[in-house]
């Protein structure tokens, strides 16, 4: 019986690590997604995501990803396309905007951006107001 405490103790001490682990890492994306919006986005749609002026508001932006071609709208807006930082990278912050202010509107299928959809659609759109009234205009 001796043997079988060091046994335990190790098994518990691996999986506090593995655990500790992960937290840390996914701490350090969160981190690294936070200080994208700020230095990408924020300067434009401020620290709240309210936008101002010209600027759209970030809240309620994920109704958009309810209505076909959204998804891709959404990431084709001047400021994502735009934006100073690797398509994974982009992809994760697009979703983090809008789950962190639009979560109730994604519609319910939503799932994370993926880095392969960034790099397909990272061009920008020629007339972002002529595509967003375009997507919600009635058949």
């Amino acid at each position: 019986m001796d043997g079988a405490v060091p046994v335990v103790l190790g098994a518990f001490a691996s999986a506090f690590v593995a655990l500790f682990s992960e937290a840390s890492a996914r701490a350090d994306t969160m981190e690294a997604v936070v200080l994208d919006y700020a230095l990408q986005c924020q300067g434009c749609h401020l620290a709240s995501g309210q936008g101002g002026g010209d600027i759209p508001s970030l809240h309620g932006v994920g109704r958009l990803a309810q209505f076909p071609g959204g998804r891709e709208y959404l990431a084709r807006v001047p400021g994502v396309t735009n934006a100073s930082i690797d398509d994974a990278r982009l992809a994760r912050l697009l979703t983090w905007v809008l789950e962190r202010w639009s979560s109730d509107d994604l519609p319910g299928d939503f799932t994370a951006y993926q880095a392969a959809e960034i790099t397909n659609w990272r061009t920008p759109l020629p007339n972002p107001a002529a595509a967003r009234a375009g997507l919600t205009a009635d058949p």
